[in-house]
């Protein structure tokens, strides 16, 4: 074997090793959760995603509503309300799911399905002036048209309304999801917000409080399953269901639903994972 073939051999595989390490360093969170196909919104509006969350905890953007506890390694999501350039209708300090990380136009659809799994738990939240907790939303499954369905409609920008939104509220977890107006509607009206409501809320058995919470959510063609602790499941399996032709995402954070001044909401995550079944 030459020298010349050894040497080159030797390039290749240190190329190799030396991508590897890059890549793995790239990849690799401090924490209980690996934030690699999340993006992070604020409160005051301000957004990163894949390799800007590998240095959150130097980010002098994200540290007052998103770090680390090294107490109980968890990581801790506050919301509160603040000035900025957020364009959500309250305060809002959520992670957004991305399939390809750094993009939001690659997304799940019914038929791949998903699952999302939490640990958690509510630390702390403010009252209302009548004496109430207030609420926040935890984690949501939100619905968007395609770049083909977009263009069918004739938008300028894809369409996009949550299918499921877990609440935390006085305590337990309430469930609440987009059901069809009309159980007779069809083609491009199933892709339009009008033909949608908000149906009955659903609410966890027994009160979670403050302490820590596992869920679980598994959506599939035709099917979503929530699972709460050890409790029976909330399972939506209907027409409105079946007849969800958007795709999707999961989001997970806190995002308190008050503009009350000096109103607060700090939500610790223990671990965070999705999963998703892939296409048949």
């Amino acid at each position: 074997m030459s020298l010349k073939y050894i040497t080159k051999s030797l390039s290749k595989t240190f190329i190799l090793v030396l991508v590897f390490i890059l890549t793995s360093a790239q990849r690799s969170f401090d924490g209980p959760i690996d934030l690699w196909h999340w993006k992070l919104e604020l409160p005051n509006g301000y957004k990163a995603s894949d390799w800007k969350l590998s240095n959150f905890q130097n980010d002098r953007f994200s540290r007052d509503f998103f770090y680390l506890d090294p107490e109980d390694n968890s990581l801790v999501m506050k919301a509160y309300p603040v000035e900025g350039t957020s364009k959500a209708k309250y305060t809002r300090c959520t992670l957004r799911e991305q399939v390809q990380a750094g993009s939001n136009d690659v997304n799940w659809t019914m038929k791949e399905g998903g699952i999302l799994q939490a640990e958690f738990k509510v630390d702390s939240i403010t009252k209302n002036d009548k004496g109430q907790y207030l609420k926040t939303i935890l984690f949501q499954i939100d619905g968007r048209t395609t770049a083909k369905q977009t263009k069918q409609l004739g938008l300028s920008k894809p369409a996009s309304l949550p299918m499921i939104k877990v609440y935390w509220q006085d305590g337990y977890l309430k469930v609440v999801r987009k059901v069809l107006k009309d159980d007779g509607t069809a083609g491009d009206a199933l892709l339009s917000k009008s033909s949608w409501k908000e149906g009955d809320a659903r609410h966890s058995r027994t009160k979670i409080g403050f302490e820590k919470t596992k869920i679980r959510l598994e959506v599939k063609r035709g099917k979503v399953v929530i699972q709460i602790n050890d409790e029976k499941p909330i399972v939506y399996r209907d027409l409105s269901t079946s007849q969800w032709y958007f795709e999707n995402y999961f989001t997970a954070g806190n995002y308190l639903q008050s503009k009350q001044p000096n109103s607060y909401s700090s939500v610790k995550y223990y671990s965070l994972e999705v999963t998703h079944l892939g296409k048949k």
